[in-house]
């Protein structure tokens, strides 16, 4: 059971019922924080791009999973009433998320700058590479760009003792931007009611991923040579049956329920961790993994045991705490999907519902801000706007 929310039971409140949000992003880093903010109860409006009529079915921009709970509607933003839609939307919103390249907002007269002066209580968030003002920020970037140059893909070369750098297995800059950007969403949520103002937040791809490395960054801030530099880690170590486990030795009390646990109560722990480590791999190699797994778990010490993104989704922990989700969607009928990290005791944070396909709600978007049936065939008619049915 989530905290907050009851099989059979009456649904709890969520905590941004109410906040409207227009949705300009696209990619990653911009569809997962209004995911997170569409999860909280905030109703998200996605603009996404003309697309081509009478083909396949498309999906608004960014993957099912993190366009969940969100309706979307289909402008073209180079046309002057396809911006006029845009305006009305934003001088209705609470928050505006972005994620163009620096400056394209502005040229469209939807910058904040623009908007602000008749929404003053807008809550603006862009997300970009390099910031909107300054040398680099002209410069377009993926995440993988804030692996390269924040210093990521060296701290897992060093990591691994690898020949050479590596790239990661997801796209770890795109993803804490996102958390970060909803951050400060929260944040200037919670200010502008004691200020009555909004505020622009300025999120970048190459700043939050440097900030994921403030503990390993010490050293190079501080003189260190790079060569003296050393990799912030916790062994894999073998079992006897092929399986892997992380161990973290952490202090002296921890070690004791370590060797209690492999055998060996009462073994001192050696002073560096090195050989500690170097121990415990080889007390760990003696067993099969189910036997580590029962003898740590008894043992109360902390371990990881390895396993693949199928094991790792099947895991009865997170069915037990409602992690995964199953929704609607419009092309597969079901699909099931992670759900919110965030628990709360008295409010809910669950995915709101199905990802939509692009321009799927366009007409309802387009009446709830104010246009008559005769302006939104109108608007259709002139590729303004643009709608999707649902296959049938």
């Amino acid at each position: 059971m989530r905290v907050g929310k009851s099989k059979g039971c009456e649904m709890a409140r969520k905590i941004l019922e109410g906040v409207r949000v227009v949705d300009f992003t696209r990619v990653v880093a911009g569809p997962y924080c209004t995911r997170m903010l569409a999860d909280m109860g905030a109703s998200v409006v996605k603009v996404d791009a003309p697309f081509e009529a009478g083909g396949k079915p498309v999906r608004a921009n960014g993957s099912v999973q993190n366009n969940l709970g969100k309706r979307s509607i289909a402008l073209d933003l180079k046309h002057p009433d396809g911006r006029e839609v845009a305006r009305r939307l934003i001088a209705a919103a609470d928050v505006v998320v972005e994620n163009f390249a620096p400056g394209v907002m502005g040229r469209l007269g939807l910058g904040y700058t623009e908007v602000s002066v008749s929404n003053p209580r807008l809550v603006y968030a862009s997300i970009s590479g390099f910031g909107q003002s300054g040398t680099s920020s002209h410069r377009r970037a993926y995440g993988a760009t804030a692996h390269a140059e924040a210093g990521w893909l060296w701290v897992q070369q060093q990591a691994q003792r690898a020949p050479e750098p590596f790239a990661p297995g997801i796209t770890v800059a795109d993803l804490v931007t996102g958390s970060t950007a909803f951050s400060g969403i929260l944040a200037v949520l919670y200010d502008r009611e004691r200020t009555g103002r909004g505020q622009w937040v300025d999120t970048t791809l190459m700043d939050c991923q440097l900030h994921t490395l403030s503990e390993v960054a010490g050293p190079a801030l501080n003189g260190a040579p790079v060569e003296a530099w050393q990799p912030f880690r916790h062994p894999v170590h073998r079992t006897r049956d092929g399986r892997h486990l992380t161990i973290n030795v952490g202090e002296a009390h921890n070690w004791a329920r370590l060797a209690a646990a492999l055998g060996h109560e009462g073994e001192l722990m050696p002073s560096a961790p090195v050989e500690a480590n170097a121990r415990i791999g080889a007390w760990v190699a003696a067993f099969d993994a189910a036997e580590a797994v029962r003898r740590l778990d008894v043992a109360g010490a902390p371990y990881g045991l390895t396993m693949t993104m199928h094991e790792a989704v099947a895991h009865p922990y997170f069915a037990e705490r409602g992690m995964i989700a199953e929704v609607d969607d419009p092309l597969d009928g079901r699909v099931r999907a992670i759900d919110s990290a965030l628990f709360f005791s008295d409010a809910e944070s669950t995915a709101a519902g199905a990802a939509p396909l692009a321009g799927q709600h366009t007409s309802a978007i387009l009446a709830e801000c104010g246009y008559v049936p005769d302006a939104v065939a109108a608007l259709l008619a002139a590729g303004a706007a643009q709608e999707q049915a649902t296959p049938a």
